[in-house]
C-alpha cells in the first residue's frame, strides 16, 4: 500500500508541474515565430504574449491579427537595404 501511496504522490506532482504556463519549447517557438514575421523586438514579443496570457492555449485561440495587436508596442522600424548596396558572391 506504501508503494502505490508513494507512487500515486509521485505522479500528482509531476502532473501538477507539468501544468500551466509557457515551457521553454513553447517560449522559443513564439520567439521563431516573431523572427520570421520581421518588424518586432522579439524579446519584447515573447515577454508581452506571456504576461498578458499566462496560458499558451488562451494565445494560440486568437486570429493572426488579434495576435498582432498583442504586441503592437513591440514593433520596430526596418530599414529596407537597396539591392544596388547588396553584394554577390
Amino acid at each position: 500500500m506504501s508503494k502505490y501511496l508513494t507512487f500515486s504522490l509521485f505522479s500528482a506532482l509531476l502532473l501538477l508541474a507539468s501544468c500551466g504556463g509557457w515551457s521553454e519549447d513553447q517560449k522559443t517557438q513564439i520567439k521563431n515565430k516573431c523572427l520570421g514575421n520581421g518588424g518586432y523586438d522579439c524579446d519584447c514579443y515573447v515577454k508581452t504574449v506571456v504576461e498578458k496570457y499566462p496560458e499558451p492555449e488562451d494565445f494560440n485561440k486568437l486570429s493572426q491579427e488579434e495576435q498582432g495587436t498583442v504586441v503592437e508596442g513591440c514593433a520596430v522600424e526596418v530599414e529596407e537595404t537597396p539591392e544596388e548596396d547588396l553584394e554577390s558572391f
